[in-house]
């Protein structure tokens, strides 16, 4: 055998093992680069379940949490088809941990919204679970698939009901504080409700007359009258209740009684 033929029987098999093994190495990031892309659609397929489930307790319109659950389905549909098909057997596709009958359900029922949040804290989240629902309406929009007049109209309702949450919540705490006689704190509240009203650059029937409601809490309040009774202080001590077992522990899991 002449020397060319020797290198050539001896190159070939190790170019070809090389071969296989770029390939092979390539094969397999394209598998991790899928692995990945799921992952990134399932966490964004989280976010807009607990921002959905969110707004089906504070608003009783279900048009908006509707189309946000059609893009739920579509963003499940996608990670399924982006998994890898091959991947192994003891891998667990991600996917099929996603059950929406349950949020398919909560989306027919028919329940009361809660117009006072449990606190300032519950506010921000508020705005941030409306936030990540206008987002997503944005890009729907984008894509075409919902109207520039419905996500007009959609933006001012979202945008209402956040004002709507926070300024009757505002007027619950101070309702609370004027009945235990603490004036400057119940003025505090009355007066950021009031702010937040007169701030808010779109109109709707009844501003003008919140705005005039908390100015005669105000005078009232100042000049040694007690605020007008009514449902929304009695809302706010219920869920501070319901948030607490008979030893005054809050409910629920023990991470939030250990930060209590």
């Amino acid at each position: 055998m002449s020397a060319i033929a020797l290198v050539i029987a001896i190159a070939l098999p190790i170019a070809m093992i090389l071969a296989g093994l770029v390939y092979y190495g390539r094969h397999q990031q394209r598998q991790q680069s899928k692995r990945m892309q799921t992952r990134l659609i399932l966490a964004k397929v989280e976010e807009l379940k607990e921002a959905l489930e969110f707004l089906l307790i504070i608003d009783d319109f279900k048009e908006i949490p509707r189309v946000i659950f059609e893009r739920v389905e579509q963003l499940v549909d996608m990670a399924h088809k982006t998994w890898p098909g091959n991947a192994s057997e003891e891998e667990t596709n991600p996917v099929e941990e996603f059950d929406l009958e349950a949020l398919r359900l909560k989306l027919d029922e028919e329940n009361e919204p809660r117009k006072i949040l449990k606190s300032d804290r519950e506010i921000n989240y508020a705005k941030k679970q409306v936030g990540r629902v206008l987002h997503s309406l944005g890009n729907l929009a984008k894509r075409k698939m919902i109207t520039p007049t419905n996500l007009n109209d959609y933006r001012r309702h979202l945008r209402l009901v956040l004002l709507e949450r926070e300024v009757d919540t505002f007027v619950a705490q101070g309702d609370i504080a004027a009945d235990r006689s603490d004036v400057m704190t119940a003025g505090n509240y009355y007066k950021a409700a009031r702010k937040l009203l007169i701030e808010f650059d779109l109109q709707y029937p009844e501003k003008n007359d919140k705005i005039r409601m908390l100015s005669e809490r105000t005078t009232s309040l100042f000049n040694g009258g007690r605020a007008v009774e009514d449902n929304l202080s009695k809302a706010l001590n219920r869920e501070a209740e319901h948030q607490k077992d008979p030893h005054g522990i809050p409910n629920g899991d023990e991470d939030e009684k250990r930060k209590y």
